[in-house]
């Protein structure tokens, strides 16, 4: 008797585990595999056991592309600057790994893994000086990786970096943590990310709080991030990101970067993270120096490419 009392319920909660993960599989499925944006060549980087998706193009001084997470692809992010930087520089972009076109294990990812993979990646690429771009909170792993390869990197941009000023710059809370712990479930975790990163959540992010102009939003740039967030495993580093357990304060890292240090911000930069907010990293920075760009927001190497392209050559300490 207890049986039949408890079949029922039994049945109708594996139904709906089953529903869901038809609806997870079915948006999998829905969306176009992300591509590789950038052209160059391909180059073969196994990490850790892990391979990396990493493309080179271009000679001369080396420039080498650090993305930020939320984007979570060099392939799309850089999609713009990177050819124009190739033009007169040995130009180098590579995923982190979780993100991208890159592997994406189930594992703890926090900034010492990023900024790790970063110096690695001096190696791999060349240990020649070079100058290190990154933007957001890669920037921030940016200026880490700087301070531990001052042989290298010979110069530092860093676009609309984040780590100071309240900005991504605490421990995790707890319930913090247990958004990390929910994201990274099996069925309940990607139902819940798959609700974090529609296409409607994902346009609205893109217009109030990354570009500076919101026309630019384009669908075909929303159907570019909604590929990159619903791949099988693409949930793994937000998961972290949302939970606070990727942050990365730099205020112990920057006044020790040997390298000048370039600040690129766009003016029309969002409230999380506003033009107002690089005074700060000056007055860390032992050389900096700070470049606004009047239409851009948080991605000013995706709106303003050329200026930024141009800025990041004339701040390099060896001649194109």
């Amino acid at each position: 008797m207890r049986l039949k009392r408890w079949l029922p319920p039994l049945v109708a909660g594996f139904g709906g585990l089953g529903a869901v993960a038809a609806l997870n599989r079915s948006l999998r499925d829905g969306s176009d595999l992300p591509q590789n944006h950038l052209g160059g060549v391909q180059r073969r980087w196994t990490w850790r056991g892990h391979e990396i998706f990493a493309t080179e193009a271009g000679s001369g001084p080396l420039v080498v592309l650090v993305h930020g997470i939320y984007a979570g692809a060099s392939s799309y992010e850089y999609r713009h600057l990177f050819p124009l930087l190739a033009r007169t520089h040995r130009v180098v972009a590579f995923d982190f790994l979780g993100c991208g076109l890159s592997d994406k294990p189930n594992i703890a990812y926090d900034p010492e893994l990023f900024v790790e993979q970063i110096v690695d990646a001096f190696a791999e690429f060349g240990s020649e000086p070079l100058t290190l771009v990154g933007s957001s909170l890669g920037a921030a792993y940016a200026i880490r990786a700087a301070v531990r390869a001052s042989d290298v990197v010979k110069q530092l941009v860093t676009m609309c970096p984040t780590g100071l000023v309240g900005v991504l710059d605490g421990p995790p809370t707890p319930p913090q943590q247990a958004i990390t712990a929910l994201v990274r479930s099996p069925l309940a975790g990607e139902a819940f990310f798959n609700a974090l990163s529609s296409k409607a959540s994902i346009g609205w992010f893109l217009r109030t709080q990354t570009y500076g102009e919101k026309a630019r939003v384009t669908p075909e740039i929303v159907e570019n991030y909604y590929a990159v967030t619903h791949q099988p495993g693409a949930r793994y580093v937000p998961a972290y990101f949302v939970g606070g357990g990727l942050n990365c304060n730099v205020a112990r890292d920057l006044p020790f970067v040997a390298a000048p240090v370039l600040v690129l911000w766009g003016e029309r930069a969002s409230g999380i993270n506003p033009v107002k907010n690089a005074g700060a990293y000056l007055e860390l920075a032992r050389h900096g120096t700070l470049q606004v760009l009047k239409s851009s927001g948080l991605v000013p190497h995706e709106e303003e490419p050329e200026a930024v392209a141009q800025a990041i050559a004339a701040a390099m300490p060896v001649a194109a």
